[in-house]
């Protein structure tokens, strides 16, 4: 009897991950009202309508924003470049990649997981280009269904990996034009650049990451370590 395998609609995910964004920017928001609403509680106040009053108003600007599905979140430039918003979707990446690094590495004498994967690279040759390799064949073809297209080292440590088609952003679209969705789409860029730390993370690999579109959907990866090939 074939063991039954875990499926996830594609598109299901695709939507999950774009709300990804909004989300990231809804949460904080409202942890900057939460601690807005505790500085004011940490004031002795004697006039209760007073403190009343500033308690209803945090909340009812917690609840506006608090709304999903609302796009008017992203018109906002201070909202996409917010630091805290970037850490916030980079880390669900980087959380991510860390996972799949692991189970990778736990699975690896696997043989029934390990079907396709190229496990000699990794297991036998563990130095910074073989470990970008594997992210570039195995990694991305898993988690996007397809290879990267191109990998480029300086052998100072340094990697340029390149998706012509990033799915991650395939689908994204603007009526305002090309310019105006680049600029949005610079936000997601974060989840892969997270998942590709993350991965490295789990094979040792101390990393800073950044992604720029080349041209539309295309991405580069650029990726600095200190690891030299």
């Amino acid at each position: 009897m074939s063991s039954l395998i875990s499926e996830v609609n594609a598109t299901c995910l695709d939507l999950l991950l774009i709300e990804m964004v909004p989300l990231a920017i809804r949460v904080t928001k409202d942890l900057e009202n939460e601690n807005v609403i505790t500085k004011e509680e940490n004031f002795e106040e004697t006039d209760l309508i007073g403190k009343l009053n500033i308690k209803d108003g945090a909340t009812k600007e917690l609840n506006i924003d608090d709304k999903h599905g609302r796009i008017d979140l992203l018109e906002d430039q201070d909202n996409l470049g917010n630091n805290d918003v970037i850490y916030r979707i980079e880390s669900y990446g980087y959380n991510i990649g860390l996972r799949v690094g692991e189970l990778l590495n736990y699975k690896l004498n696997n043989d029934e997981f390990a079907n396709g994967l190229n496990r000699q690279n990794l297991k036998l040759n563990m130095d910074i280009l073989n470990i970008m390799k594997f992210i570039c064949r195995d990694i991305w073809k898993n988690l996007y269904g397809k290879q990267m297209d191109n990998l480029r080292t300086n052998h100072r440590g340094a990697f340029v990996l390149i998706d012509h088609n990033f799915k991650g952003i395939s689908k994204m679209n603007s009526a305002k034009g090309e310019e105006i969705t680049n600029e949005k789409i610079k936000t997601y860029l974060w989840f892969p650049c997270g998942i590709i730390r993350g991965i490295l993370s789990s094979l040792g690999v101390d990393s800073s990451i950044q992604a720029e579109i080349t041209q539309f959907p295309g991405v580069s990866f650029n990726i600095q370590t200190k690891m030299q090939t």
